[in-house]
């Protein structure tokens, strides 16, 4: 049996952002809490200017009435200290939303390779498939493809469409395996190539997982890989009426 796919290499990748992120979190923290910059001021000496007389001012009479009334006296400046925390806390939460949709992400790529079976599909007991049960299963696939017009659900309904028939087809699910593993080892018990299946199951894993939505060549791609594999179990159901088996 072949190893399994290894890590993708965008998980190293999620993992540094994760860590830029901590990084900024902890950098805007220490910001806020530091106290505030002081900075010394410059004095510049400049030549003094000689002293002269100063300039008279006229006098004015007692009698006259002041043309402006004094200002008072400028209060104290509102206190806008509470700002910089509120823009602390923004960008705190908006760090650890972003955080937690790329965790998100992360785990949804792991669970996808995770599902991925290998290479080669490992068969461990010598119970076959029921065909004609097979067969109805790719028919029921193929009337969701048509039927479904969304290309990602579609594909997703065909998959499960097989998985239903891999249930009744009289082969018993290992404790261990997953639906997916189990279909995708039915399938290969019938002896049908291997290519249409792989393709077939990498749609599916696709279309559930990815944050990309199928397209239509995809939904075509998987219609053709149900024909395929309903043409060989057509192929092997009329070898086996021709030798007489049941």
């Amino acid at each position: 049996m072949a190893a399994r796919a290894d890590r993708p290499p965008i998980l190293p990748r999620v993992g540094a952002m994760i860590g830029v992120g901590i990084v900024l979190v902890l950098g805007l923290i220490a910001a806020a809490i530091r106290p505030d910059w002081q900075v010394d001021p410059i004095v510049i000496n400049l030549p003094s200017a000689k002293p002269g007389r100063p300039p008279q001012l006229p006098q004015a009479s007692g009698s006259a009435t002041p043309s402006m009334r004094p200002l008072p006296p400028p209060g104290a400046p509102p206190d806008l200290s509470w700002i910089k925390w509120v823009l602390l806390a923004l960008a705190i939460a908006a760090l650890l939303v972003l955080l937690g949709v790329i965790a998100m992400r992360l785990l949804a790529v792991r669970q996808m390779y995770a599902a991925r079976p290998d290479d080669e599909i490992e068969v461990t007991e010598d119970a076959l498939p029921d065909l004609p049960t097979l067969q109805q299963g790719a028919a029921t696939a193929e009337e969701r493809l048509l039927a479904i017009g969304n290309p990602t659900d579609a594909i997703i309904a065909a998959w499960l469409a097989l998985e239903e028939a891999a249930d009744a087809s009289g082969v018993h699910r290992r404790p261990a395996q997953t639906p997916t593993e189990f279909t995708a080892d039915v399938l290969g018990r019938t002896g049908v190539p291997s290519e249409p299946v792989r393709t077939l199951l990498g749609l599916y894993l696709r279309a559930r997982f990815a944050a990309a939505p199928s397209s239509a060549d995809d939904l075509a791609t998987a219609r053709r890989c149900i024909r395929d594999l309903a043409t060989s179990w057509q192929t092997f159901a009329q070898a086996e009426a021709a030798e007489g088996r049941p």
